[in-house]
């Protein structure tokens, strides 16, 4: 009988450990599940992330982070749209309040200065911008540029700040592909 006493100790010792490791992410944290291409190949689609939401009430996004957001988007068919609720969206942050962004012949341009993006799909970014950011806002684009809806499509536009739910940290699922990112 002793065995079976440790082995439902040790069940209840993992479940306590789990909820404990949920409440922690919840409150300091958050999940976010990539869907769709937009963000390949640094993300893929239905890779689990854990999302860092305290980090921008301590201070601002930095160009280069990726983030997840909310927007007014709906969800195309499903349960999601059924009930009315809106798509949050993962995306990478390429201008920041003030900054002027101009993507001209496939290259992109912040402040006069190009960027070395060697995280994009297909090296190239379709598109002609050219505006400045406003203040309490970012400009975001998907990695996989030619199928990512971005800050370059009025669907999504500019980001306010207060919309982003938080910074991507580290990729949970799946588990061949866990880590940092």
């Amino acid at each position: 009988m002793s065995e079976l006493k440790k082995e439902i100790f040790e069940w209840i010792k993992t479940i306590i450990a789990a909820f404990a490791l949920a409440f922690v992410i919840n409150i300091f944290g958050g999940i976010a599940v990539v869907d769709g291409q937009s963000m390949n190949p640094t993300l893929h689609n239905k890779d689990m992330l854990i999302l860092d939401k305290i980090s921008y009430k301590m201070h601002s996004p930095n160009r280069g982070d990726v983030v997840a957001f909310k927007t007014d988007l709906e969800f195309p068919q499903g349960i999601w749209k059924d009930m009315g609720m809106k798509k949050n969206l993962v995306k990478r942050v390429i201008g920041l309040p003030g900054d002027e962004v101009k993507v001209k012949d496939g290259e992109v341009y912040i402040n006069g200065q190009k960027q070395e993006e060697d995280y994009i799909a297909d090296g190239i970014t379709d598109g002609e911008i050219d505006t400045i950011v406003p203040e309490g806002h970012i400009f975001v684009m998907g990695d996989n540029r030619l199928f990512s809806n971005d800050s370059r499509r009025e669907a999504v536009g500019f980001v306010k700040i207060d919309s982003i739910i938080g910074r991507i940290t580290m990729r949970l699922f799946p588990f061949r592909d866990i880590g940092h990112i």
